[in-house]
């Protein structure tokens, strides 16, 4: 169902919707409630999106090398800092594939567990997991979709930024950038933040594609229409929903940093009055350690973050049905009249 087809009288007799309160108090019950799912189900994208960002940083620090070496030619580092930006483009391009397909392995998974968990059914690792994996196909498909339509013009507007940069720059540093490089950029950027501004609310529009394509069957285009129904008059209070729980995971975040330091400038305080040698086999423990908790923290962090994403909009998607499909299922003349997608029955 799309917006141009639904019903007047249905408009007028929606339910409420869920008091804001109420839904963030729903999505950490889940989230508490079903704490080891959400950290289980992210472990195998988790593991995958380290060793990602470690092989693009990797190439990026050795792009970056000269700038940490001492050169006598004092062109040296300008000269890295301009081939490191030419290598960007296309670095992130590349990466952005295998990132896409974990990103839809992610979503299957997490959005069965969202979906069933707020349905009051159980569901497991292996489960989602299953599940994620026999719809992969049609994950990254409605990935790809969701992506380009709400974001391709940011993607357009950044390879067209490198592109002129590569051709305003092309013999740098021997030969100085066109001035028109520095009238370009600025209204570059302009139109960036305007695309990405403009694609958040295309994102919106969209949000619930995914837990209706997994919950109702529905095709990729279809869950791009039945999304474009339910946010209907919804997208500022979703905006808002999703606002608030990443406000709350950045607190949470900068309390743990905030702890970070005070750990770390008692550890530094007793390495200086004990008079330890930086490379001493203690030092070198108790670094590999705290490593190895921040890295924890963080993956902990992060799980519960993007899983705190998935439940809200898991929440908001069983709420948007009872709002909008019961209405329409209580009005039907015939009691076998044949429902819309995903409707239930008052």
């Amino acid at each position: 169902m799309t917006e141009g087809n639904r019903p007047a009288s249905a408009a007028r007799a929606e339910f409420p919707p869920m008091p804001f309160g109420f839904a963030l108090s729903r999505v950490y019950q889940i989230l508490r409630d079903h704490l080891k799912l959400f950290l289980g189900i992210g472990v195998a994208p988790g593991v995958a999106m380290i060793v990602l960002y470690a092989a693009m940083f990797g190439i990026m620090f050795n792009s970056l090398r000269p700038l940490l070496t001492p050169s006598s030619d004092p062109l040296a580092a300008v000269n890295a800092q301009f081939t490191m930006m030419r290598i960007v483009l296309p670095l992130t391009l590349l990466w952005m594939i295998p990132m896409m397909v974990i990103g839809a392995f992610y979503l299957g998974a997490a959005f069965h567990a969202g979906n069933k968990i707020d349905s009051g059914v159980g569901t497991s690792v292996g489960e989602c997991f299953g599940v994620a994996w026999t719809r992969m196909g049609q994950s990254i498909v409605l990935l790809l979709w969701i992506y380009f339509r709400a974001f391709g013009l940011v993607l357009a507007i950044m390879c067209v930024g490198f592109g002129l940069f590569a051709l305003l720059t092309p013999g740098f540093p021997n030969q100085a950038p066109s001035p028109a490089l520095f009238a370009v950029f600025p209204v570059l950027m302009l139109l960036y933040l305007a695309a990405y501004v403009y694609g958040i609310i295309v994102a919106l529009r969209m949000s619930l594609a995914f837990p209706a394509w997994l919950e109702e069957g529905l095709t990729a285009g279809d869950a791009i229409r039945r999304s474009t129904y339910l946010t209907q008059g919804s997208k500022g209070r979703i905006f808002l929903l999703l606002l608030v729980v990443d406000l709350i995971g950045t607190a949470c975040f900068m309390v743990l940093y905030m702890v970070g330091l005070v750990v770390f400038a008692i550890g530094a305080l007793v390495m200086g009055v004990s008079q330890s040698h930086p490379s001493g086999p203690w030092v070198i423990a108790a670094v590999v350690v705290g490593g190895l908790v921040v890295a924890c923290f963080f993956y902990v962090w992060t799980a519960l973050l993007y899983g705190s994403f998935v439940v809200t909009l898991s929440v908001v998607y069983h709420d948007e049905r009872r709002r909008k499909d019961a209405p329409i299922a209580a009005q039907l003349p015939m009691a076998g009249t044949e429902l819309p997608p995903g409707a239930e029955p008052a």
